[in-house]
C-alpha cells in the first residue's frame, strides 16, 4: 500500500511541479538555495498532508493551498527583509523551465512589491486558475476573490505609472 501511495504522490508532485517552483519563486529572494529551501518544505508538508486529501477539491487546489500555507509559514519564521535579486535567464529556464524577457523581469519586481496575501492572490491569477478555485485556495468568496484580484492589478499599474516606465 505504501509503494502505490508514494508512486500516486510522485505523480502528483511531476503533475505540480511547475506550480510549486512558481511559489517559490514568488516567496523567496530568488537565490537557487532559497529556492530549493522552500521547494523542499513545500514538498515535505504535502508528503505529511497527503494521506489526508480526500481528493474533494482539485488537485492543484489542495497543492495550492499547502504549498501557499507553508511559504507564508517561512515568512514568518525569517526575522530579515528578503532582498530582491534577479535570477539569470538560464537559473529561470532551469528552475520553471520558461522563458524570461524584460516585461517578466519587471511584472516580478512589481509583484516584489506586493504584500504576501496579495501575492498570493496574483500568482493563482497569473497560473490562469479559475475565480471559484482562487476562492476556495484562500478561503473567501468568489466575488471577493474577483474584486481582490481586480484592486490588486490596478496597485500594480500604479506602481508601474508611479515609477514613469522605468525599471524598479
Amino acid at each position: 500500500m505504501r509503494d502505490k501511495q508514494e508512486e500516486e504522490f510522485m505523480e502528483m508532485t511531476a503533475r505540480c511541479e511547475r506550480l510549486l517552483f512558481k511559489v517559490c519563486l514568488f516567496y523567496t529572494d530568488r537565490q537557487p538555495d532559497n529556492v530549493r529551501d522552500m521547494y523542499q518544505d513545500i514538498v515535505c508538508n504535502l508528503w505529511q498532508a497527503w494521506p489526508s486529501f480526500r481528493h474533494e477539491s482539485k488537485e492543484n487546489t489542495w497543492v495550492y493551498r499547502v504549498a501557499l500555507n507553508t511559504a507564508a509559514a517561512q515568512l514568518r519564521k525569517r526575522s530579515r527583509t528578503p532582498s530582491i535579486v534577479l535570477l539569470s535567464d538560464e537559473m529561470v529556464s532551469t528552475l520553471v523551465d520558461c522563458r524570461q524577457d524584460e516585461l517578466s523581469n519587471r511584472l516580478y519586481r512589481l509583484i516584489d512589491h506586493l504584500g504576501k496575501a496579495d501575492k498570493s492572490l496574483i500568482l493563482l491569477y497569473l497560473d490562469k486558475i479559475p475565480y471559484n478555485q482562487i476562492a476556495e485556495i484562500v478561503g473567501v468568496s468568489e466575488a471577493a476573490a474577483r474584486k481582490r484580484v481586480e484592486r490588486i492589478k490596478q496597485k500594480l499599474i500604479t506602481l508601474n505609472n508611479e515609477d514613469n516606465g522605468k525599471i524598479i
